[in-house]
């Protein structure tokens, strides 16, 4: 790919927008040294740079320590607690969404980025908002009789979904027309589908099953259940996703900036510091997963090269453990690396997916538990652990011996059934999917995270993040009034928001 020199002159593109909640495109109109009109493709570039958030939350990163796929054992490079502070909200990147809005209605054919800004809309509010709850959405990025509204009031998290959902649909609607207009390869600046708008519209709609199934707690307030099935039920209307090749997904190469987190180049400096995580490894070696051998090394303490295959030499370090015990066995050999051959021998890597197919068909299989659709979920639930496996090479041969397995084999449309299916969903994330991992046990409590000494929040596993300080300094008012209506007044990263309740 050559998107890493696009991206330095992304920078420049991004400096015409003013970050946070309040910002107002047009006044940057009247700035002469300012750029006043950037071309659709332009912006969608660095919307999707802002979307593809690696060094946050892609493979390797905290995000995947805090979903407990793996554990770093130096203190000096990371730390394993769960004491979150604030995190960071996503208005510069819509703001661009915004801008690339208002770029569309100067085009003749404005359908295929008009879709695509609402589904970013959705996407980066749904971002938001599942990590701290009320969020600017109405009066965000808006102007009020040509004046900046820069104390933008927040917005009930119900309120929030409403629209997303909204947004969602008339995205589709939108990418439909589109693909009467332009055909379906007509998108530039997409590094991600390369302007292919099939697969653009297959992954908004799995986008917006993950939503749906997100609220599975509020199915007495918003209607999912309905919606879920109205989707299910029109595949002509709502086309999802038909196999692993349909994945949403982010490719590296050997370009400088670009290249896979694990690589050739910093095996000797993070190869003894990145561990496997218990709570990922622990569910593979309980259900002799033959993913267990693409994704992890046994500790060298515990391999005997006669037995190469023995699942006990593959040991893994828990969330919650302390990192200088954690250095000790690490240095004794004593705990599992991720796969060198896998990991270590390319700059390339694999593929980071953020919307895929096999948690397509997990998704559906859970509703189908849950009663919301007809089907067989068994069939989905299978299909989402066929695609995991054909994401990792598994041949099929050692696919069909482990859909066959006593502990694998689907147990009915019960709470056994949920476990197996959220479960597997877990196992599919690893490494990819940003916090979705986190968000579904956070949903769900399946699997069990690990809490430990290490933990640092009282033995709990948050559920929250706290709101930016900016927003205290600059919209004290609107921000106050959000956390007396949600959380009692108190800033809380143990709070419970209106989507858990």
């Amino acid at each position: 790919m050559k998107t890493i020199q696009l991206y330095k002159s992304m920078l420049i593109i991004a400096m015409v927008f003013i970050a946070g909640s309040c910002t107002n495109f047009e006044d940057l109109a009247d700035d002469p040294n300012k750029a006043t009109s950037v071309p659709p493709s332009m912006l969608l570039t660095e919307v999707l740079r802002g979307m593809n958030n690696l060094d946050a939350e892609g493979p390797w990163s905290g995000a995947q320590r805090d979903n407990q796929f793996w554990a770093i054992s130096f203190d000096y490079y990371g730390e394993q607690d769960y004491n979150w502070k604030s995190d960071s909200l996503r208005y510069t990147t819509l703001s661009n969404v915004k801008a690339m809005d208002k770029e569309v209605a100067k085009l003749d054919t404005k359908n295929k980025y008009g879709a695509l800004a609402k589904f970013f809309n959705a996407y980066f509010f749904d971002y938001m908002s599942k990590r701290v709850g009320d969020i600017p959405m109405s009066e965000a990025l808006q102007a009020n009789s040509g004046q900046v509204i820069t104390k933008p009031k927040y917005d009930t998290q119900k309120d929030v979904y409403i629209e997303v959902l909204n947004l969602l649909n008339e995205a589709n609607d939108q990418i439909t027309a589109a693909k009467a207009e332009v055909g379906t390869g007509a998108v530039e600046g997409d590094f991600l589908y390369n302007g292919d708008l099939d697969k653009w519209q297959k992954a908004i709609n799995v986008f917006h099953l993950r939503v749906l199934i997100s609220l599975s707690k509020k199915t007495s307030e918003i209607n999912v259940a309905a919606e879920f099935r109205q989707m299910i039920e029109n595949p002509s209307k709502y086309p999802l996703m038909t196999g692993i090749e349909d994945n949403m997904k982010r490719n590296f190469s050997d370009e400088n900036l670009n290249n896979y987190p694990l690589n050739p180049g910093n095996f000797g400096r993070n190869r003894n510091r990145n561990i496997m995580g218990a709570t990922y490894l622990n569910i593979l070696k309980a259900n002799n997963d033959p993913r267990i051998y693409k994704v992890a090394d046994p500790a060298a303490f515990y391999f005997n090269a006669a037995d190469p295959l023995n699942l006990n030499a593959y040991v893994a370090a828990n969330t919650g453990d302390e990192q200088g015990p954690m250095q000790v066995a690490s240095d004794q050999g004593k705990l599992s690396y991720p796969n060198e051959k896998r990991y270590y021998s390319s700059y390339v890597g694999e593929a980071y997916i953020l919307i895929g197919y096999a948690e397509q068909q997990f998704i559906i299989a859970e509703a189908i538990n849950r009663g919301w659709v007809t089907g067989d979920a068994a069939d989905f639930y299978n299909k989402g652990i066929q695609a995991s496996m054909d994401f990792y090479g598994v041949n099929s041969t050692d696919i069909t011996t482990f859909l066959n397995s006593s502990n694998i084999v689907y147990k009915g449309n019960n709470a056994d059934g949920l476990e197996q299916i959220l479960t597997q969903k877990y196992v599919a994330f690893f490494q990819n999917s940003e916090r979705e991992a986190y968000f579904n046990y956070r949903r769900t409590g399946i699997p069990a995270f690990n809490v430990g000494p290490a933990n640092k929040n009282g033995g709990k596993i948050p559920t929250r993040w706290k709101y930016p300080q900016a927003e205290f300094e600059n919209n004290a008012e609107n921000v106050k009034a959000a956390l007396d209506r949600q959380y009692g007044g108190t800033d809380d990263i143990n709070a419970v928001m209106w989507l858990l309740k």
